[in-house]
């Protein structure tokens, strides 16, 4: 099995599979550069022939155009069904050795190419499949380091004009120095092989996590780096979240599992689900979640502003039914804030709200308090007081959360802005919000005290609950609701999604 940790692997097959491709993919754009520059040159020569005679003989312009359609036909046939790795390999090396030996009889032929030419053609195609062909250092020196004794052994031959026309040290000077820059050439062919090959595998580790396919980031949480990925057998989509070993501390590692296991027990269509959950053999942890075509709404406001009062309403209400499950659990999120609230399109559906990032999920009825790590948990911009005093976070601390993402949708600001975080934190602690009527005019004022009842210093103040929370604002007096078709007019009009965070 491939080297991907514990449990759900890759089969060799399917690694082999994907890497074979990859090869093959890769030899035809060796195959590619190749017939372009051998064209262009015969080209060339045709054009010069037909006006002045040419510089190559007839031998030489027959042996260039059968090169033309080998290449040409290596290319083609690269295109097609993928080929096993024998014969990958078989062609990898008659790549370059068809294109050296086109060169060397074209020299033995036509002499009048001169003696520096056919050790640049052989540096040049040396490094060009060293650097398109991903290949282990090994097998690079073996198919480049014949090269260089050929090059001598066809330019060594011409030794006897050189002889009669009395510059043999001239001769050998020349030669000399070309098998040393053509076997300083076959180094660094070896040394990028070995650089390319090396990180290949690196990335292929990084890429193959249990059943997922890692495709590209497409985010980075409190807690790592987010990718798309797809599941190997089923083929479905998903977002991996990956803690590097870099980060990957004891108290680290600690809230990582407890995000997932947490997570995990969350089954409301609201929250995202989590599917799998390993670490690799290199100290790599993970787990798979569902992958959310969307935007959070942090950037949502960012991009178009301040929300209509209806889609507030909608949003705020369905994120309670994420959170009323969660605290009905004995859970609180402790870090609800508008990026970790996705709206997203999902089974042909518009503006579904989706609660993410349970990294500082808290279990109510656990010893362990919010100060376990050595730091406040949360967000500064969408903290509850008690938890800024030192208080362990409740329901009602999420609720305030949420009453910050409410302000900001309806606003486009911040509840609180101040040059620091600490700044920040104090005017939880000390200020009144100033009302999101008088930051911007079209406020319903029974969702503007629904928000800021939500605000409130005392947490006795707030809600009961979410549940409770979500009523009211479904009581709410907003004018026409957010319907289907006006989520379904505003993403065709906006559509710029992101994905999972």
């Amino acid at each position: 099995m491939s080297d991907v940790g514990p449990g759900l692997a890759l089969s060799d097959s399917q690694f082999e599979n994907e890497t074979n491709l990859y090869l093959q993919r890769r030899l035809r754009w060796f195959y590619g550069a190749t017939f372009v520059l051998a064209l262009a040159i015969w080209l060339v020569d045709i054009g010069e022939w037909l006006l002045e005679g040419g510089k190559f003989g007839e031998t030489g312009r027959l042996v260039h155009g059968l090169a033309l359609v080998v290449v040409g036909a290596g290319f083609a046939r690269l295109g097609g069904r993928p080929l096993p790795r024998p014969a990958l390999r078989a062609i990898d090396a008659t790549g370059l050795w068809l294109s050296i030996g086109a060169g060397l009889t074209i020299y033995a032929t036509e002499y009048e190419m001169g003696l520096s030419q056919l050790p640049a053609l052989v540096l040049l195609f040396v490094i060009a499949r060293a650097v398109l062909v991903p290949s282990s250092p090994l097998a690079t020196l073996v198919i480049s380091a014949p090269l260089p004794i050929l090059v001598l052994a066809v330019q060594s031959s011409y030794g006897v004009i050189y002889i009669d026309e009395g510059v043999q040290g001239e001769f050998m000077d020349e030669i000399l120095w070309r098998q040393m820059l053509l076997w300083f050439g076959v180094g660094i062919a070896v040394f990028a092989s070995q650089a390319t090959f090396g990180l290949r595998r690196q990335v292929e580790k990084l890429r193959t996590l249990g059943q997922y396919h890692l495709e590209e980031q497409i985010g980075r949480g409190s807690m790592g780096e987010v990718y798309r990925a797809t599941h190997a057998l089923l083929k479905r989509p998903a977002a991996v979240k990956l803690l590097s070993p870099e980060i990957a501390g004891r108290d680290t590692i600690a809230r990582f599992d407890r995000e997932v296991q947490q997570t995990a027990r969350l089954t409301h269509p609201n929250t995202i689900r989590v599917f799998d959950y390993g670490f690799t053999g290199d100290g790599y942890y993970y787990y798979a979640m569902e992958y959310l075509e969307g935007t959070d709404l942090e950037a949502l406001v960012e991009q178009h502003g301040a929300l209509p009062p209806a889609r507030v309403i909608h949003v705020l209400a369905e994120a309670c039914r994420s959170l009323q499950e969660a605290h009905d659990l004995g859970l609180v999120h402790r870090d609800i804030k508008p990026s970790n609230i996705l709206l997203c399109r999902l089974g042909g559906e518009h503006d579904i709200v989706k609660v993410v990032d349970f990294g500082l999920v808290r279990d109510i009825g656990a010893v362990e308090s919010d100060q376990s790590f050595g730091h406040i948990c949360g967000t500064p911009e969408t903290m509850a007081p008690e938890i800024i005093d030192g208080a362990d976070a409740t329901p009602r601390a999420d609720l305030y959360a949420l009453g910050c993402v409410g302000y900001y949708l309806l606003t486009g600001t911040r509840v609180f802005d101040a040059d620091t975080a600490m700044a920040v934190i104090a005017k939880h602690l000390t200020e009144d919000p100033i009302p999101p009527s008088e930051r911007r005019t079209g406020v319903p004022a029974d969702l503007e005290q629904i928000v800021l009842r939500c605000l409130a210093k005392d947490a006795s103040a707030r809600f009961a609950d979410a549940a409770t929370l979500r009523s009211a604002l479904l009581a709410c007096n907003a004018g026409p609701g957010w319907s289907e078709q006006n989520a379904d007019d505003w993403w065709r009009d906006h559509v710029k999604t992101s994905t999972t965070p």
